[in-house]
């Protein structure tokens, strides 16, 4: 992920291509600085075109001590983030039990608030964001019931509910830093929630690798927490470079009691430029794996094809069904396009018939987009949708 490091309070220097940061292997060479770093071993060293010594050129704080990256520049601060994880090495996660699998639709519709809606939505399946699950004052859950819950959302009283973990660095430390998690989880689990996506702690590309390091080991210590709960957990599965993706891997094969995983593509990951790079690296995770994962995509609706022709199951979270319907769009498929059109509704109706309508659009979209694979399942897809 491309991201200004806004946590610094001063900066020596800035990059102004963000393309010169994506580490890239198989074009670049290997920074000099790497070579003797006592990290390579758990880092694997950048290759990237920005021209830097090593990774502690992006250390651009003119005071490091007030800064709260993890950096050998300010050693304090990062032997006590890697005390309070045990370590940036994966291999001391806790297990999890297996939990119950779910039949999950292809398309599933993020649902952000009530507004301008009467009714529930015409989708069995829907997806919350975690964070609005819990009070920011003092972390309590705010729903004392699975009926208040679904009153909040206008949701059936059968739908089956997911929480999506991927938000801004602010929703995300939030969550990190509340005390009684575990607590927090098993009252989500009562209310009725049967999955989560893990937070997607940030591995920003203009940061000393021992940040990212450490966001790696919060992402799998989040999903033990949360399987062990009894919860559904999918793995994050940020990765900068290609020795993140071996170490998921490795991840992955210790435990087996992971079904789901889950990935990004709205933001950085999710640019023209860079979007190649992350579908090659995760399929070609699933395929050395050599067992089935059920896959979990925040946005990427147009890469289903390939996306699902490596995973046994995929589900992609979908927010833009909802938010242009707030904002009177609708969606249609013509020529193999998504396209969306402007659909004003008198002063004071509701969006709900406009959000069914989009959800089936963009259900329809996924089918053709699954349909040259040539499976049954596919094939089928398409017809119920026609």
């Amino acid at each position: 992920m491309s991201k200004s490091n806004s946590r610094a309070p001063v900066e020596k220097f800035h990059f102004p291509n963000s393309h010169t940061l994506w580490h890239d292997s198989a074009a670049r060479p290997r920074s000099l600085g790497c070579q003797q770093c006592p990290y390579l071993g758990s880092c694997g060293g950048l290759n990237v075109g920005s021209g830097v010594f090593d990774c502690r050129t992006y250390c651009r704080c003119a005071d490091p001590a007030t800064c709260d990256n993890v950096c050998p520049n300010n050693p304090e601060h990062m032997v006590a983030r890697s005390m309070e994880v045990r370590g940036f090495d994966l291999s001391n996660v806790p297990d999890a039990p297996a939990t119950s699998s779910l039949a999950l639709p292809t398309v599933v519709p993020m649902i952000f608030h009530r507004s301008a809606r009467r009714r529930a939505p015409a989708a069995s399946t829907v997806c919350l964001s975690l964070y609005e699950m819990f009070s920011k004052k003092d972390g309590a859950v705010r729903f004392s019931t699975r009926q208040a819950l679904l009153d909040r959302y206008k949701l059936d009283d059968d739908a089956t509910i997911i929480l999506s973990g991927t938000d801004d660095d602010r929703a995300l430390e939030r969550w990190w830093r509340l005390e009684h998690r575990k607590a927090l989880l098993s009252a989500l689990r009562q209310l009725g929630v049967r999955l989560i996506t893990t937070p997607n702690f940030s591995l920003f590309d203009d940061v000393p690798r021992h940040d990212n390091l450490y966001n790696m080991k919060r992402i799998a210590l989040a999903w033990s927490e949360i399987q062990q709960a009894g919860l559904a957990g999918a793995l994050h599965l940020n990765a900068r470079t290609d020795r993140d993706w071996d170490h998921w891997i490795n991840f992955l094969k210790t435990h087996p009691e992971i079904e789901y995983v889950a990935f990004e593509f709205a933001t950085g990951a999710g640019s023209k430029s860079r979007i190649g790079w992350h579908v090659e690296k995760i399929t070609r995770l699933a395929d050395r794996l050599g067992r089935p994962l059920h896959l979990l995509a925040r946005g990427g609706l147009g890469e289903v094809g390939a996306l699902s022709a490596a995973f046994a199951g995929l589900t992609v979270i979908d927010t833009n069904a909802f938010m242009r319907a707030q904002k009177r769009l609708r969606a249609s498929v013509r020529d193999g396009k998504l396209q969306w059109t402007r659909h004003p509704t008198a002063q004071g109706s509701p969006i709900d018939d406009l959000f069914d309508e989009n959800i089936a659009a963009l259900e329809r979209y996924a089918a053709l987009n699954l349909s040259h694979l040539g499976t049954q399942d596919a094939v089928n897809a398409v017809r119920a949708l026609a």
